[in-house]
Formats: structure tokens, C-alpha cells, sequence
């Protein structure tokens, strides 16, 4: 019987605006009969990191023998679609309309005080709509205001529309064959494509590792807390129709993804990982073929699936059209983990929106 200790700092949504310090450890143990996977380090303790601890002597199984939790099949399984990209550019615009806004606001305030010193002002003037005056200044700022929100409005039907044609009309899963691959070695493979679609233009095909975030519950229960009580740091509270349990740590809450349809399980838009690395793309004819990928960046253990720790593979089919953005084809992975214990202190955090991914 061997103890094993899981432990993780996971990047809750948005993580650039928390310290990692501050954030609990979130630790598991449990016993093991038999030989079992090898220990790994993902990351440095004092930021966001992901630990397997072994106790004593061990064997080493390099092979994953559990069940594949419903986040994969709910949400990284099959096609998919990306977000129309004006919602990336409209998120930066609403930051550059608030600094903006907050300047002229300012300009304002301190308009009568220049004004008293002899500094000649602008923009201070009254512009009468309706039976209201209103300053200048209001008049050019709150159309700037408004118009990224118009564009993600705009956006937003635009995705509807584009989540209707594809679930009323979704191509054929296509045919893929992976042979057998371990962590830090070449993924190689034959992928078959039975319908091709006239506005399809090219495809490439790349592999990537990441972090799935812990299930929710399973945080709670080990930080001793109770799920309908306080939620600890860098957890929310839950959103009625947003979280369902054991699916993630609910910190998303809908802003993950822009609008989504509620009748595809698990959403239409592929969600990205908020600790991943991906491989080269490499291109290959529409129809299919051989392929080999090299590996992503960095060094990561094979595929485990717990309650806490899971580090997910998967393959990634981007087929680019003339029309409606890429569509994506996910197949899970299950990866051999290598014999030695690993540690890997370099790890790219993303904030997990949907638009934010790049394929």
C-alpha cells in the first residue's frame, strides 16, 4: 500500500488580478495498492503549481487505468467552435473607453480651477438634447462608451447564428487512429476525413497538455468547508444554471464563453485550459493522412484524471472555412507517463476565456 498526496494551487477566472500567496493549497491524500503513477511538480509552490507526492518506495505504473471524468465529454469532446474574435478587441476597447472616461471626468472637475488661473479649457461647453444640457465632452465620450458594447451585441447574434447552422448541420466525426505515445515523445497517427465540405479551405493539427480545474466539491470538502457557505479565496459563489458538480471549480460563472445556446451539452464553443501548452501546428490535406506532431513545449506527465489533479491531453483537427471562423474537431488523449519523477517550473497561465484562444 502506497500514500499518495495530490496538491494544487489552481488559477481561479482571472487570475492576473489575485496573488497566488493568497490562495489555499488544496490538498488530498490516499492510499494505493500496487504499483502506481510517478510523482511530478507542475510549477513553483509560491505561485500556481500542481503536485502527485508519493511516500516510501513505490513501483511505477506508467499507465492510466481510471474512469474519464464527464468534463471531457461534456465539454472536450468532439466539434466546436470559436467565438467571433470582435469580442477579444471590444473587451480591450471597454478598458481604453473607462481610462477614457475617467481622464475627461477628471478634466472636468478641474475645468473651473484651470479655468481660474487663466489655463484655457475645452470641451467644457453645453450641448443642449432635448430639454437637458449636457457637457461637451459627454457627447464624444458616451458614444465610446457604447459602441463596444454595441459590437459585442452584434457579436454575440452573430455566434447564435453560427451555434443554429452548426448544430442543425454538423459534419461526420472523422475516423483517427493514435498510436501508442509517451509524455516527451512524437504523437503519430492516420486521421480520415469522410465529408468535406465546399467551404472548407485547409486544415492543421496540432496536440496539447493542460490543467482541467479541480471539481468544485472536492476543493470544499478538503479545505473543510461548507459548499453552501463562504466559498474560500479565489472561488465565487455559485450561479444557479452555471455550475454543475464535479464539472469544474464554477469560477467561470458564465463568463468564460460569450452567449451560448442551452440545448448542446456541455456549450458549442471550446473552452481553453488556464494552465496548457500546445505543439506546432502542422498542416495536412483536407481529406486526412499520416501524421506526426512533435511534442508541446515543456516537460508534463502523462494523462491523470482525479478529483483534484487532472492533467488532460488532447488533439486539436482546425479546419479554416470561408465563412462562420474555424471549426475544431477535440479528441481526447491517453498519454504514458515517463519513469522518473518530473518537475516542470515553467508554466503558461491564461485567464480561460473562450476568446482569448488561440488555435
Amino acid at each position: 500500500m502506497v500514500e499518495v498526496k495530490h496538491r494544487i494551487r489552481y488559477p481561479p477566472f482571472e487570475s492576473s488580478k489575485l496573488n497566488a500567496e493568497m490562495i489555499p493549497i488544496v490538498e488530498h491524500s490516499f492510499n494505493v495498492e500496487g504499483a502506481v503513477i510517478p510523482p511530478f511538480r507542475l510549477g513553483m509552490e509560491n505561485s500556481w503549481f500542481i503536485e502527485r507526492v508519493i511516500e516510501g518506495e513505490y513501483e511505477v505504473d506508467t499507465e492510466y487505468h481510471g474512469n474519464i471524468p464527464q468534463i471531457i465529454e461534456k465539454q472536450r469532446t468532439g466539434w466546436y467552435l470559436l467565438p467571433h474574435p470582435i469580442h477579444a478587441k471590444a473587451r480591450k476597447f471597454i478598458n481604453i473607453s473607462v481610462v477614457v472616461l475617467l481622464f475627461c471626468l477628471f478634466y472636468l472637475f478641474t475645468a473651473p480651477l484651470q479655468a481660474s488661473i487663466g489655463i484655457p479649457t475645452f470641451g467644457t461647453g453645453k450641448v443642449r438634447l432635448g430639454l437637458l444640457d449636457y457637457p461637451l465632452l459627454a457627447v464624444i465620450v458616451v458614444p465610446l462608451m457604447l459602441a463596444p458594447i454595441a459590437l459585442r451585441i452584434t457579436a454575440n447574434l452573430g455566434d447564435l447564428r453560427r451555434q443554429k447552422d452548426f448544430l442543425l448541420n454538423s459534419p461526420k466525426r472523422p475516423e483517427i487512429r493514435i498510436e501508442k505515445t509517451v509524455s516527451g515523445s512524437k504523437l503519430k497517427g492516420h486521421i480520415k476525413i469522410s465529408e468535406k465540405r465546399n467551404d472548407w479551405k485547409s486544415m492543421r493539427l496540432s496536440w496539447r497538455v493542460g490543467i482541467l480545474p479541480p471539481a468544485r466539491h472536492k476543493v470544499f470538502a478538503a479545505l473543510n468547508r461548507d459548499p453552501s457557505g463562504q466559498p474560500p479565496p479565489g472561488l465565487t459563489t455559485p450561479l444557479p444554471h452555471h455550475w454543475e458538480k464535479g464539472l469544474d471549480d464554477g469560477t467561470g460563472m458564465g463568463e468564460d464563453a460569450p452567449m451560448e445556446r442551452h440545448d448542446a451539452p456541455g456549450g458549442v464553443f471550446l473552452r481553453p485550459m488556464r494552465i496548457m501548452s500546445s505543439s506546432n501546428p502542422l498542416s495536412i490535406d483536407l481529406g486526412g493522412g499520416d501524421f506526426e506532431l512533435d511534442k508541446p513545449k515543456g516537460d508534463w506527465p502523462g494523462t491523470v484524471y482525479g478529483d483534484l489533479v487532472r492533467v488532460h491531453w488532447e488533439l486539436i483537427i482546425n479546419i479554416e472555412r470561408e465563412n462562420g471562423g474555424p471549426l475544431l474537431w477535440v479528441e481526447p488523449l491517453t498519454i504514458i507517463h515517463g519513469k522518473e519523477t518530473l518537475v516542470n517550473d515553467d508554466l503558461e497561465i491564461s485567464d480561460g476565456r473562450t476568446e482569448s484562444d488561440t488555435l
